[in-house]
């Protein structure tokens, strides 16, 4: 018992002679320090009474932006509610089918091959419109230059045969 004792004494001044020892670890260089401020800034004006001021809401097209979609070649499976259209809605991105709702009563409503359109009860209020792809990168590549090696163990007529060849053309003829 006694052993077990002085076991688990032994233990914990090795545990706390490390923790008393360890470096702390260094600060990434990336970190940012901690603003002194500690609370948030705040309208003060509603404490004593005043009303509070009318935000601008955003547009409704500056909202929402078409990322990508698959639409169906056919339109009769557009209106069967085939396809899909990912959308960000204020920066945030989803998915949605067709006759899905998309925010409040807005739905999407129909799929071309590069647009989308969203409307309340059936009726298109706004087509959402795909980025135009950028312009492929065109160039030409240089002429290949011929290997300095050669692999297939048999030199092409008119060059000497490497130190190696002659084991080579001796194993390749029997």
């Amino acid at each position: 018992m006694a052993f077990l004792v002085w076991g688990l004494l032994g233990c914990s001044a090795a545990y706390w002679l490390l923790q008393l020892l360890v470096l702390p670890v260094a600060l990434p260089a990336q970190a940012a320090p901690l603003s002194d401020r500690s609370g948030g800034q705040a309208d003060l004006t509603r404490l004593f009474g005043a009303a509070p001021a009318a935000e601008a809401l955003p547009l409704a097209d500056s909202r929402f932006k078409l990322l990508g979609l698959v639409a169906p070649k056919n339109p009769k499976t557009s209106l069967a509610g085939e396809g899909v259209a990912l959308i960000a809605v204020d920066g945030v991105a989803r998915t949605m089918r067709i006759g899905a709702t998309l925010e409040g009563d807005m739905q999407l409503l129909a799929l071309d091959a590069r647009s989308a359109s969203l409307g309340r009860g059936g009726v298109i209020s706004m087509v959402l419109q795909l980025a135009t792809p950028d312009a492929a990168a065109t160039g030409s590549l240089s002429p290949a230059a011929p290997s300095p090696l050669n692999l297939g163990g048999i030199n092409p007529p008119g060059k000497p045969p490497t130190p190696s060849q002659p084991a080579i053309n001796r194993a390749l003829s029997q």
